[in-house]
């Protein structure tokens, strides 16, 4: 592999003073003009002896998986392992039905969501997040039967619900299920370092409104399980291949706009990694800048044995507290032998 040239213009360097609430205010910033758009920056750490470093890059170059493989590419010593690819499979005809549905659920609520509220562009972008050790989240997800983004998913709308309790109007609206947008990658062997966006996604309902966290979690775990039976993404990018390129785009724009779902909730996994800039890596987190009306969004990002869980919200939503809850679900419903162990499980950042 060529070694990778990072031109100055793309590198910066924050100090605490000009960014307080690194890496927020990233969010605030735009990307640099009249040139590649992406940056790197870096910033002291919490902790004496760390650091921080953030990359941007417009999502018109890349997205999830492919922003983490540019991110790896720069910042590792050594040659970097490369994303896990997705394996192609062929559509089921039920699949497609069920794209099609989707696509004309989120029409119906994109037409009904010009008149909903929409937070104005002014609205800054606020930025939460925690994380929780990896085998802990892990255990959990035995517990219950499921993936590891199905107990993630299920142990967030739970802490909405939390949430809602402790507000005034924890009896009414807040308590109410919604859409989130699930984006999934169709990067496969021959891809999955292309420029580019190579995503699909579907809707999921959170269930906010389920009265226990096993509740969530079967509703949860009932509808992903239907979007892998039923070969979801590999219909999606079929349907998308046969389309003229017109009407996959506004397809697209139909399923992730901000009047089609409240929320997108997508999951990112590192590969195992050596040393980045000097450094061992301790966490990451994908964020995602809210533009355009959109409400927030939700990630869960593993990487060196911790997930975390980062959200980007608009101001007036007062999300900040929502992460903790979340952390906090997970280490109680792991079995009890693996979260009562003694240093298995770091205090709350």
């Amino acid at each position: 592999m060529a070694p990778v040239r990072i031109g100055l213009e793309h590198v910066r360097w924050a100090s605490g003073h000009e960014l307080p609430n690194f890496p927020e205010a990233l969010l605030a910033i735009p990307l640099p003009a009249g040139g590649p758009a992406w940056d790197l920056w870096c910033a002291p750490g919490r902790d004496e002896g760390r650091f921080q470093v953030a990359f941007r890059i417009h999502h018109a170059v890349h997205d999830g998986m492919g922003a983490a493989h540019d991110l790896l590419t720069l910042l590792c010593h050594d040659v970097p392992p490369l994303m896990r690819p997705v394996e192609r499979m062929r559509p089921t005809i039920t699949g497609c039905v069920a794209v099609v549905k989707d696509l004309t659920r989120a029409l119906g609520g994109r037409l009904k969501g010009r008149s909903d509220y929409l937070p104005e562009l002014r609205d800054p972008v606020r930025w939460a997040w925690e994380e929780a050790p990896e085998r802990i989240v892990q255990e959990a997800a035995r517990s219950a039967r499921c993936t590891v983004n199905d107990i993630c998913l299920a142990a967030f709308a739970w802490a909405l619900r939390l949430d809602a309790s402790r507000t005034a109007a924890g009896d009414g609206a807040r308590r109410r299920d919604f859409d989130a947008v699930i984006p999934m990658s169709i990067r496969d062997h021959r891809s999955r370092t292309v420029l580019g966006n190579q995503l699909v996604a579907y809707r999921l309902g959170l269930p906010v409104s389920a009265e226990s966290l096993e509740e969530a979690v079967d509703r949860v775990v009932a509808q992903s399980q239907a979007a892998r039976l039923h070969r979801r993404r590999d219909a999606t990018r079929w349907l998308l291949e046969l389309s003229p390129t017109p009407v996959g785009a506004w397809a697209s724009r139909v399923m992730m706009g901000p009047c089609t779902a409240p929320m997108i909730a997508s999951s990112l996994t590192f590969p195992a990694v050596g040393s980045c800039l000097g450094a061992r890596l301790l966490g990451a987190s994908m964020m995602y800048n809210l533009t355009g009306g959109m409400r927030s969004y939700l990630s869960f990002t593993r990487a060196q044995g911790v997930v975390r869980c980062g959200l980007a919200y608009r101001a007036s939503w007062r999300a900040n507290t929502i992460p903790a809850p979340w952390r906090q679900t997970l280490v109680q419903f792991a079995p009890q032998e693996v979260s009562s162990g003694t240093g298995t499980i770091p205090p709350k950042r």
